[in-house]
């Protein structure tokens, strides 16, 4: 049975823990002098029950409770007050016990053997599965099992790849109150963040896995503990390519297609916009190196096959239609760069109501006029 307890006066801790200690059959996890320190520690400690003064400041111990029951219900609480017109609350709150001050031994261990009746049954170890979290195109965790993976909220969602996007490092607790919720009273803020986290960790526990999110005070770190991530090993990959000629090409293009959505695009993120684009950039740009080492090379179908994966990878992108019309017409093909550029003008018409811009519009009727 393993037990926290939680008391503002440092005295009556120690002799609540002396006390427990001489009954026996209680693993004490951890002591706290404040509500929201033992809040903090829930996930982490583990704890089968939890003994908590009423009267504190910042956060009573009945606020506490609240808080412990929603984080798990299955925690059981035990309150311990020197005032009686608690108790009908305490009861209401659902808690195991009420105790009153100065604690008495017999009375103390009638509660421990309530406790020990509803202590429950640890599953046995087993080997943790493999996981790949993947942040192309959408957040997805797989984990060797074919329903999905639960997320209990969509904050809890959000924050789990916000955390992985700075995986391996701090991120302080006031960043991500003013990220995920900007507008909200600081207590309760930190209330939901806690919660939030809680969440996370009963989900990732519930699934098996070996990935942790820990607390260092008054940061959070997320560490993958050696599963894999999508992200990460598509730029490792980038950087084991060999040097870039026609005979390794078929390495690069495989590493491009390997690419296979936007970072979180279906999330929608407003954070993840700079990571976004970055990945993006780092796609195209070396697009664009292929295509150039083709076309020097003198290869029209290899450079022609490039333009149509970047086009297919973005399709509304102005740039690529005008890339492919320039090299149509420098081979001399204007009527296969007159009909890029009708294409070019039916997806912006129909995608956003606008003409091509002034600049692609003037290479146009430059072109026009060198067949005139």
């Amino acid at each position: 049975m393993r037990v926290i307890l939680v008391d503002d006066e440092g005295l009556a801790l120690k002799d609540l823990e002396r006390q427990l200690d001489k009954i026996g059959g209680i693993e004490i996890v951890g002591t706290f002098l404040c509500a929201s320190d033992a809040l903090e520690r829930i996930e982490e400690l583990k704890p089968d029950a939890a003994f908590l003064d009423i009267d504190m400041p910042e956060i009573s111990g009945l606020e506490a409770a609240e808080q412990v029951h929603r984080l798990n219900g299955d925690i059981q609480i035990v309150f311990v007050t020197a005032y009686h017109e608690y108790a009908i609350k305490a009861f209401e709150l659902a808690a195991l016990d009420y105790i009153l001050k100065p604690v008495n031994a017999d009375r103390l261990a009638r509660t421990v053997e309530r406790l020990k009746l509803t202590e429950p049954s640890r599953p046995t170890s087993s080997e943790p599965p493999m996981a790949k979290v993947s942040c192309f195109e959408r957040l997805t965790i797989e984990y060797g099992k074919s329903e999905p993976f639960a997320w209990r909220t969509v904050r809890a969602q959000e924050l789990f790849a916000y955390m992985v996007y700075k995986r391996n490092q701090p991120v302080r607790k006031d960043i991500l109150l003013e990220l995920l919720w900007p507008n909200s009273e600081y207590k309760k803020a930190f209330t939901q963040l806690y919660t939030t986290v809680y969440q996370i960790r009963k989900s990732l526990e519930a699934a098996g896995l070996t990935i942790r999110l820990t607390n260092s005070g008054s940061d959070y770190y997320l560490d993958l503990g050696g599963n894999r991530y999508d992200v990460q090993e598509w730029e490792l990959a980038y950087q084991a390519l060999p040097e870039l000629t026609p005979e390794t090409a078929d390495d690069h293009v495989a590493w491009l297609k390997e690419y296979t959505g936007d970072f979180l695009a279906e999330n929608d993120y407003a954070w993840a916009e700079n990571e976004r684009q970055r990945l993006r950039d780092l796609w195209y740009n070396h697009a664009l190196a292929i295509s150039e080492m083709w076309k020097a090379a003198g290869f029209r179908k290899e450079t022609l096959a490039i333009y149509g994966l970047m086009e297919q990878r973005y399709p509304f992108s102005e740039e690529v239609y005008f890339l492919t019309m320039q090299y149509h017409a420098d081979n001399g093909d204007n009527g296969m760069a007159g009909i890029k550029y009708a294409q070019l003008c039916a997806m912006l018409k129909e995608e956003y109501d606008i003409q091509p811009s002034l600049a692609v519009r003037q290479w146009v009727e430059s072109l026009k006029k060198r067949e005139t």
